[in-house]
C-alpha cells in the first residue's frame, strides 16, 4: 500500500509541474505580446514626434478607403434599384400586351423574356420564339412585346427577327391578326389557333364548296357544322372590313358566296334529319331493321357526293347502296333512293348545282334507279308468289293421291 501511495504522490506532483509549466508559459507570452505592444506606441510616438503629419495622412488615407467603399456599396445598392426598376417596367408591358389578347398569358411573356439572352442572334430568337408561340400571328405580337423591353444590339437583332418572320408568312399573319377575336368568341369548334389554322388554309387554298363541305364534315358533327359555318362568315367578313385584308377584296367577296353555299349544303342535312322518322316507320312497315350506321348524316353525305357528279347517272345512284349499307335489301334501297329524290327538289338551285339541267340530270338519275328497283322489286315478289302457288299445287296432288 505503502508503495502504491508514492507512486500516486508522484503521479499527482507530475501533473502540478505541467500546470506550472503551462501558467509560466501563457506568463512569458503575455509578457511578450505587451512588450511588441509597447514598441509599436513607442514607435509611433516616436514617428509623430519626428514627423507630425504622417498620423493625419495615414487617417486620411483610411477616411478615403472607407468612403470609397461606401461608393461601391451605393453603386451596388443603385444597380439593384435600377434592375428591379426595369423589371417592373417589363412586367407592366407584359400585363399590358395580356389585355389586349388574352392568348399572350404575362407570365408567359415573362419567361420568354428570359429565355433571351444578350447574345442572342436572329436565327436563336426565332428558334426560341417557336417554342413558345407556333401561331405566326401570335409570334409576330410576341416580337412587338420583345421589341418594345429590349434596347441596344439584342433590339437590332429582335427587329431582324421579326422582319424575317413577316417577310416569310406576311398573309397568314394579317389573316390571323384580322379574326383573332373571331376566333377567340368561337367556342365549342377548336383552339383559336386551331381556328386561325383552318381559315389561313381555306382563303389560302379555295376549293369547291362541295369538297370544303366534305373535309369540315369529315371533322366536325353535325352540331358543329352550323357553328364552323358562321366562323367563317363572320371571319370572312371582318377581313373584308380591316385596314389591310390578307387576300384580296375580290377573293374574299367569292369566299363568302361559297360560304353562303355552305349553308345551303347545311340545309340538305337538316332535311334528311327530319326524314329519320319517316324511314324508320318504313323500315318498320316492312319487316326490316334499319342499319345503324345508316343516319341521316351518312346519307346526306352521300347526296352530297351525288350532286358532285358532273355526269350523274342511275348506275351511279345504285352502288351508293354499298357506302349505305343497305345493298342486300331491295326495299331498304327504294325507300332511301325516294327520300334523295324528295331532297332534289328541296336544295338551293343556285348554291348546289351546277346549273338547272345538271338538277334535271341527277332527278333523272334517282327517277331511273327507282324504276330499275321497282321492276327488281316486281320480279322477285312475282317469283315467291310462282313459288308458293307451286307448293300449293304440290299439296293438292297429294291430297287428290291419298
Amino acid at each position: 500500500m505503502g508503495l502504491g501511495n508514492l507512486g500516486g504522490a508522484g503521479n499527482r506532483i507530475n501533473i502540478t509541474l505541467e500546470a506550472m509549466k503551462e501558467v509560466a508559459k501563457d506568463t512569458r507570452l503575455e509578457l511578450s505580446a505587451e512588450r511588441e505592444t509597447a514598441k509599436e506606441a513607442f514607435m509611433e510616438r516616436l514617428q509623430e514626434l519626428v514627423n507630425p503629419f504622417a498620423k493625419k495622412a495615414k487617417s486620411k488615407r483610411k477616411d478615403k478607403a472607407q468612403q470609397l467603399q461606401r461608393i461601391k456599396q451605393m453603386l451596388k445598392s443603385g444597380d439593384k434599384a435600377k434592375r428591379m426598376e426595369t423589371l417592373k417596367q417589363i412586367t407592366r408591358r407584359a400585363d399590358d400586351f395580356q389585355r389586349r389578347n388574352p392568348e399572350l398569358k404575362s407570365k408567359t411573356l415573362m419567361l420568354l423574356r428570359e429565355q433571351i439572352k444578350p447574345d442572342d442572334t436572329k436565327d436563336e430568337i426565332l428558334e426560341k420564339l417557336r417554342r413558345f408561340y407556333p401561331d405566326v400571328t401570335l409570334s409576330d405580337e410576341a416580337l412587338e412585346f420583345l421589341d418594345e423591353t429590349t434596347e441596344g444590339e439584342l433590339n437590332m437583332a429582335v427587329m431582324e427577327a421579326k422582319d424575317e418572320l413577316n417577310e416569310k408568312f406576311e398573309r397568314e399573319i394579317t389573316a390571323g391578326r384580322n379574326i383573332s377575336e373571331q376566333a377567340r368568341q368561337a367556342e365549342g369548334i377548336g383552339t383559336p389557333t386551331a381556328l386561325r389554322d383552318m381559315y389561313r388554309d381555306i382563303t389560302g387554298n379555295p376549293r369547291e364548296p362541295q369538297t370544303l363541305f366534305a373535309e369540315l364534315s369529315s371533322r366536325y358533327a353535325f352540331k358543329d357544322l352550323q357553328k364552323v359555318v358562321s366562323f367563317l362568315l363572320h371571319s370572312l367578313g371582318a377581313d373584308m372590313k380591316s385596314k389591310g385584308p390578307s387576300i384580296p377584296h375580290g377573293e374574299l367577296h367569292r369566299l363568302l358566296t361559297e360560304t353562303r353555299t355552305l349553308q345551303a349544303i347545311l340545309g340538305v342535312y337538316r332535311f334528311f334529319k327530319g326524314r329519320m322518322i319517316l324511314m324508320n316507320k318504313l323500315f318498320n312497315k316492312e319487316g326490316l331493321k334499319m342499319p345503324q350506321q345508316l343516319n341521316f348524316e351518312i346519307v346526306a353525305k352521300q347526296f352530297m357526293g351525288l350532286c358532285s357528279e358532273r355526269y350523274p347517272s342511275a348506275d351511279k345512284v345504285l352502288r351508293l347502296a354499298g357506302k349505305l349499307g343497305i345493298e342486300k335489301w331491295i326495299i331498304a334501297k327504294i325507300i332511301v333512293f325516294s327520300q334523295m329524290r324528295d331532297a332534289v327538289r328541296e336544295v338551293s338551285l343556285g348554291k348546289v348545282y351546277k346549273s338547272l339541267q345538271h338538277r334535271d340530270e341527277l332527278f333523272m338519275a334517282l327517277i331511273e334507279a327507282l324504276e330499275e328497283l321497282e321492276d327488281e322489286w316486281e320480279d322477285y315478289q312475282d317469283e315467291h308468289e310462282s313459288e308458293g302457288s307451286e307448293y300449293e299445287e304440290e299439296d293438292d296432288d297429294d291430297e287428290e293421291e291419298e
